[in-house]
């Protein structure tokens, strides 16, 4: 998600020790989720053949966003900013308290959106800041050694056909020159980050690209819709070169990779009929990505919509049907990246949203992560109410609706869940 898009801490009722370990054996005999994120079959290492991509997304359960921290990013400053842009889009420095209590909710996932054009010391190897690597991987090493599964991607790197010129990054461009350019861009991140994190298993998961799209519009004329097959074959093209990359890099040969088609859009169905997955070398590793802050009216919109209601249900009825038939029954991991119901002071109304989609996503085998910024409608900064996307409070260590989060929890893994 960018900065404006358009369109409790929970554990187990513990009556005792005995009877919460019996409860969570069951539980996951029947679902087939583990309390890790590693595979069911119990093997680890970036190579397990035996375990598919829907099988991989089932076990990522339900994860939260690390959202506008290590992708913020100031548009006009595209040269090595240094490590203090993770605080420039008003968030306090990440902490290993803020990612123990995302796992202590619940929280299986955790997606580390990355921007990296903003970080770069040599523009004609597009060599990444030593000091920003270093600090991703610290942030990931603080889940990953939580058995959490984490997601890293490129994700503010997209830029304007118009701006890519004398820019770092990559842009939707018929001008063959900038597709060189912007592939030989995503092919270069992609080799550094499967250098540095070769030798993690499969909790570790790599998201090529973040809602690729024509940015404002200049080439397709819409920068959030689009059935064009010929943008959509630039797109596949640019997954397939990050992809391709990340394979060649030792260690990285049967990690899952999570490809979007146009804006990572899960709720449009025409947009996804016309994009292309990429080929894989590896067997069953690709995940198709997907964002969907739906239905858009009570989800994202203004005012006018705050009660969730009978044909909110419907949308959502048919985004997840058409998911799961078209990817999770052929066999195709589904993961819902980003998905939010924005605060427009309805938290009644809110729970009944997440309690409802997060129902959807588990019948269809698509695990969801939460975007958080950390906006509510209490905010200094709520202005825009599509923007109101707040779960937790990273500077008190608190959830802002704890019975929100719970509602999630119970819908993912039923009512052994309850709010702290």
């Amino acid at each position: 998600m960018r900065k404006h898009f358009p369109e409790e801490i929970i554990k187990i009722t513990s009556i005792s020790l005995k009877k919460s370990l019996f409860f969570l054996f069951s539980a996951a005999i029947l679902t087939g989720i583990l309390i890790s994120c590693t595979p069911s079959t119990g093997n680890h290492g970036s190579n397990v053949p035996d375990v598919s991509s829907v099988q991989m997304a089932q076990n990522m359960a339900i994860g939260w966003n690390l959202g506008n921290t290590l992708d913020a990013t100031n548009w006009e400053n595209k040269t090595n900013a240094g490590i203090s842009t993770e605080e420039e889009w008003g968030m306090p420095k990440t902490t290993e308290v803020m990612i123990t209590a995302i796992k202590n909710a619940g929280f299986k996932t955790i997606r580390i959106p990355v921007s990296w054009h903003n970080h770069i010391t040599d523009t004609t190897n597009y060599t990444i800041d030593y000091a920003w690597m270093a600090r991703v991987k610290e942030i990931v090493d603080w889940a990953y050694n939580k058995n959490m599964c984490v997601i890293i991607n490129i994700h503010h790197d997209n830029l304007k056909n118009s701006e890519l010129t004398g820019n770092i990054g990559f842009a939707i461009s018929y001008d063959e020159n900038k597709q060189t350019q912007s592939k030989t861009y995503i092919a270069k991140i992609w080799t550094q980050i499967a250098t540095t994190f070769a030798s993690y298993d499969n909790r570790l998961v790599f998201e090529v690209l973040n809602e690729p799209r024509d940015v404002d519009g200049e080439v397709a004329n819409n920068e959030w819709n689009c059935t064009d097959e010929n943008i959509m074959d630039i797109i596949t093209s640019y997954e397939q070169a990050g992809i391709d990359a990340i394979r060649a890099v030792a260690g990285n040969e049967n990690r899952f990779i999570m490809v979007p088609g146009y804006a990572a859009s899960g709720s449009n169905p025409q947009m996804l009929d016309a994009y292309t997955m990429p080929t894989d070398s590896a067997t069953d590793r690709l995940l198709l990505s997907t964002h969907a802050y739906s239905p858009y009216n009570f989800a994202m919109k203004d005012m006018t919509d705050t009660v969730f209601g009978d044909d909110d249900k419907a949308s959502l009825d048919y985004i997840f049907s058409y998911l799961k038939s078209n990817y999770t029954d052929k066999g195709i991991g589904v993961v819902m990246g980003e998905a939010s119901a924005t605060d427009k002071e309805n938290l009644s109304e809110r729970i009944a949203w997440a309690t409802y989609y997060f129902t959807k996503a588990k019948e269809a085998g698509i695990p969801v992560v939460l975007w958080d910024n950390m906006v509510t409608a209490s905010s200094e900064n709520n202005t825009d109410v599509g923007e109101r996307h707040g779960y937790y409070d990273r500077k008190n260590n608190n959830w802002y609706f704890p019975t929100m989060i719970q509602a999630m929890m119970k819908a993912v893994y039923g009512d052994n869940y309850t709010a702290q």
